[in-house]
């Protein structure tokens, strides 16, 4: 088969859909020995080693072109110029005018009608327009949990049979569970200035990640006697950032609050290392790919226990209702407080984290291909 994709979460920095896709494409290499790999994208892509050494993996970059446009008029040219067996949508949508080869479509969340008030409104008549042709045209759903399966079921009962879950896993999950000599991780954290101990939050700075109640839990820490700890955030901005920074300028622990941006993945799995706490309070998300990468890391989570979180987590990180901060703040208060409680609770996290791996991805996604491939 020659299978191609939309590669265009593998341009510039890698969120969470950018590591799930380099993920399962990186565990099917060795799984789909004889298949072509197609990258197609507007943007230049930014590929780990893997990916560029391999023979079969072929990057055809169509620049000039807005994202959405060149989905909908250019790539169809180009799916039928490659004599394509499969095209595999990685990012919500499909090139609906295409119609050379089976489409297999990434469904990462329902954040457009369940939280629409943190999305761009632009992006989000886009998707409200185009998403639901995009869904009745694939001939399979993949999304990362169960809950997202039955949001898409609830609201699209006919397409209910089509939808496949497919977990993600830590990313890089070696880097995580290899940790660096002391002298070396002391000089990542040198480099952004920052202290043991600390509690770490990652992910893009957006309204959905409800950074304001995070830091309002933060604040009552030193009430209930927890002092002298830094509370780090690690992430690019998303759109809505305005109220994020008032957030920050703001909270009553201001002076001990860092936000360090985008950070490499080589210091960020040093800082998921050496931090004392990870908390993660998001109102939604379709999977929850940083509070398992601090358990690969073996670092303790206190994370939020709405939509996909208790079911990616289990009972392996402690979960919290992400608006009650008094509530958030006692079990961060207990953790701290208690060095067995949370070295007990990070090693749960650890053990759970394993049982996830790109390798049971790959092997799935592998399987949701070969049923589609061509007789």
């Amino acid at each position: 088969m020659r299978i191609a994709f939309d590669a265009r979460p593998l341009a510039g920095w890698r969120t969470g859909i950018g590591r799930y896709v380099e993920g399962i494409l990186i565990g099917l290499l060795p799984r789909l020995e004889r298949e072509e790999f197609a990258l197609c994208s507007p943007r230049g892509l930014d590929l780990s080693e893997t990916l560029q050494r391999d023979p079969r993996v072929r990057t055809l970059v169509q620049k000039g072109w807005n994202g959405n446009l060149w989905l909908q008029v250019a790539l169809p040219r180009l799916l039928q110029r490659l004599k394509v067996d499969l095209f595999h949508g990685t990012l919500f949508l499909l090139p609906l005018l295409s119609s050379c080869c089976p489409q297999v479509l990434n469904v990462y969340d329902l954040t457009l009608y369940r939280y629409p008030g943190s999305m761009e409104w632009k992006n989000l008549c886009l998707l409200r327009l185009l998403l639901p042709a995009s869904l009745r045209k694939a001939k399979r759903i993949v999304t990362l949990s169960e809950f997202v399966r039955q949001e898409i079921g609830a609201m699209w009962p006919a397409l209910a049979e089509k939808v496949v879950v497919i977990p993600g896993a830590p990313y890089l999950d070696r880097r995580y569970r290899e940790k660096l000599s002391g002298a070396d991780r002391e000089r990542v954290l040198r480099r952004y200035g920052l202290l043991h101990p600390y509690i770490l939050f990652v992910g893009t700075l957006e309204p959905r990640k409800n950074i304001g109640k995070m830091l309002e839990a933060y604040s009552l820490l030193e009430k209930m006697g927890v002092t002298g700890r830094q509370m780090v955030l690690v992430g690019p901005s998303g759109w809505g950032l305005g109220p994020i920074r008032r957030a920050l300028k703001n909270s009553p622990g201001a002076a001990s609050v860092r936000w360090l941006g985008y950070v490499p993945d080589e210091d960020l799995a040093v800082l998921y290392q050496e931090a004392e706490l990870f908390l993660y309070l998001s109102l939604y998300e379709g999977f929850g790919f940083p509070p398992l990468e601090a358990m690969a890391a073996g670092t303790c989570v206190v994370a939020s226990n709405r939509a996909s979180l208790a079911e990616c987590l289990g009972d392996a990180a402690v979960l919290v209702d992400p608006l009650n901060v008094e509530e958030v703040a006692e079990a961060i208060r207990s953790l701290l407080t208690h060095d067995d409680f949370r070295r007990e609770v990070a090693e749960k996290g650890r053990i759970h984290a394993g049982r996830f791996s790109w390798e049971k991805s790959a092997e799935k996604t592998a399987q949701v291909y070969n049923a589609l491939a061509p007789r």
